[in-house]
């Protein structure tokens, strides 16, 4: 038994939906506190408040060695949400410290965000909508999604489904990805290429990889993609160079870009500003229905562990 709360939830708007993932950590019996900041926590506001914790239900907050090193009762990190890079994975092995996920409920919620970007950049939604709130009546031609070639970096749980979503709108496809299944990829008429041949070929690129893939994107790689082509990221901002974006955007050799995820956050860099770029706070997976699913899986999964214990 720890001294002071057994689990601290480290986001701060847990629960902010539905109350169903706080009543189920009510009904695990293990004591536990909330964090009530109003704002994404420090690593060093968890060794302050909580030294003695068994259990962290996670965002995207960094756990580095000297952290976890520092939370000497810590069994497991709950990370509500899919990605995990920003944890020390060999520290927390070496501590005896699982890490687990939710990889399953942000699917839909993410894949849906990145088709709205590529049909609101098609259709310059953002500009037509700003322009029109100004009093102007300027009409602006846009571009239809269907028989457009669509490149998928990363074929993993959320580059399928976004696939899916693309599907009925008649595009071609062509993608890469390491584990990508040859035969999964022709029967549902995916072309195979590398990173290049996705670039070079795809009117729009979309970003599906994975943390830690060490995929980047710079002058180089957008100076490959078509004149007018678009770049979406939904998947990790570090994968994107986005000085080296701005400078392709500024000079028209790409059309416009959509991102949810910076290099860092909040974000205050070279993007902003630029008409051609649709920007949102990292907020892919924050639908009602996906936050509360997270949400509770996160307590569940975290519960089910330390009753092991």
């Amino acid at each position: 038994m720890s001294d002071g709360p057994e689990i601290f939830v480290t986001l701060s708007t847990f629960s902010r939906e539905a109350p169903t993932p706080n009543l189920a950590l009510e009904a695990s019996g293990y004591s536990f506190k909330v964090n009530e900041s109003g704002r994404r926590i420090r690593p060093e506001e968890v060794l302050e408040q909580v030294p003695g914790v068994m259990g962290l239900i996670a965002g995207v907050e960094p756990y580095k060695r000297e952290t976890l090193s520092a939370l000497p009762n810590l069994k497991a990190i709950s990370r509500c949400g899919v990605g995990i890079d920003a944890i020390d994975l060999d520290a927390a092995k070496d501590l005896g410290i699982a890490v687990l996920n939710t990889p399953q409920p942000p699917i839909d919620a993410v894949a849906e965000l990145t088709l709205t970007f590529i049909l609101a950049l098609l259709r310059d939604l953002p500009a037509l909508s700003d322009s029109t709130h100004k009093g102007e009546w300027k009409r602006r031609t846009g571009r239809i999604l269907g028989g457009r070639t669509v490149g998928l970096i990363g074929l993993g749980r959320i580059g399928r489904r976004t696939l899916e979503l693309l599907r009925p709108f008649g595009v071609r496809i062509v993608a890469v990805d390491p584990a990508a299944d040859a035969t999964w990829a022709a029967e549902n008429g995916i072309e195979l290429t590398d990173l290049d041949g996705v670039l070079s070929q795809a009117e729009i690129v979309s970003i599906h990889t994975a943390g830690g893939s060490g995929l980047r994107l710079g002058a180089r790689e957008f100076g490959i993609m078509p004149p007018g082509a678009y770049l979406i990221n939904t998947a990790r901002g570090e994968v994107v160079d986005d000085v080296a974006l701005r400078a392709a955007l500024d000079s028209g050799h790409l059309a416009g870009a959509a991102l949810d995820v910076f290099p860092e956050e909040p974000y205050h860099g070279a993007l902003l500003g630029c008409e051609r770029v649709i920007a949102t706070p990292h907020q892919a997976t924050l639908t009602l229905e996906t936050r509360v699913a997270m949400e509770l899986e996160a307590v569940n999964n975290l519960v089910s562990l330390l009753d092991l214990q």
